[in-house]
């Protein structure tokens, strides 16, 4: 085991590892002055590794041996930062500020698509059907031209098309228009105000969006492409 690989792979991971775990997985694993790196602690470390490198730690004590140091390394450092008193400083508060803040916001986004996904589930999902053979060729003739441009300007077959995600897109497509629909139900019976002036002047200070094809579809490179081309010709 590369010892300078689980140096590295452990001070990418750096976050606190002693003395706050709440973990019922509490076996003292090693006391470093004060603090105490607990089973949980070291599980918690390990499971962010990459795979070869947990097998290794697992199944050699050498390698055990050095990660374990390596945490313990790490946890005298913090505890040095915190003597100079480094975790007071102004710059670093209000760093932590700044990231508590927004890892809060990430948590209430995350709550809102779990929130919003769960009802779509419920109301949406068992209505919505895999689309056939059939409604995924309807779907290529009817927006071929949309499919040319978002491929860069290339005219895919509709196997090539297919062969790169069609009939997802067509299902995803059917997901969205019955979400429209349901939204425009819910719509109907509340209660809407637009502020006009506020939208404009959010839209001013955006930066100029950029345009790129909504299926996000590539050409296949080498002699099917030209095939394929050549065949709808």
């Amino acid at each position: 085991m590369n010892r300078n690989m689980l140096v590295y792979a452990s001070l990418a991971i750096v976050v606190a590892l002693t003395g706050c775990t709440k973990n019922t997985d509490t076996a003292v694993v090693a006391k470093v002055n004060s603090a105490k790196i607990t089973a949980a602690d070291f599980k918690k470390q390990l499971d962010d590794l990459q795979p070869p490198m947990q097998q290794a730690v697992s199944a050699d004590p050498k390698a055990r041996k050095e990660f374990l140091e390596d945490l313990i390394g790490i946890e005298l450092v913090l505890q040095e930062a915190r003597r100079l008193k480094l975790d007071k400083d102004p710059a670093f508060m209000k760093k932590q500020e700044e990231l508590e803040k927004e890892m809060k916001q990430r948590i209430q986004e995350a709550a809102k698509n779990d929130l919003f996904n769960a009802l779509l589930k419920k109301e949406l999902m068992d209505k919505i059907k895999q689309p056939t053979d059939e409604d995924v060729k309807a779907y290529y003739t009817k927006h071929r031209e949309e499919i040319r441009k978002a491929a860069g300007g290339k005219d895919l077959s509709f196997k090539q098309a297919e062969a790169q995600g069609l009939k997802r897109y067509v299902f995803q497509v059917n997901q969205r228009e019955a979400y429209l629909e349901y939204s425009k139900a819910l719509k109907a019976k509340a209660k809407i105000s637009v502020d006009d002036k506020a939208l404009d002047a959010v839209v001013s200070s955006l930066s100029q969006p950029s345009t790129t094809g909504t299926l996000q579809l590539t050409q296949p490179a080498g002699k099917e492409a030209t095939k394929g081309a050549e065949t709808k010709k």
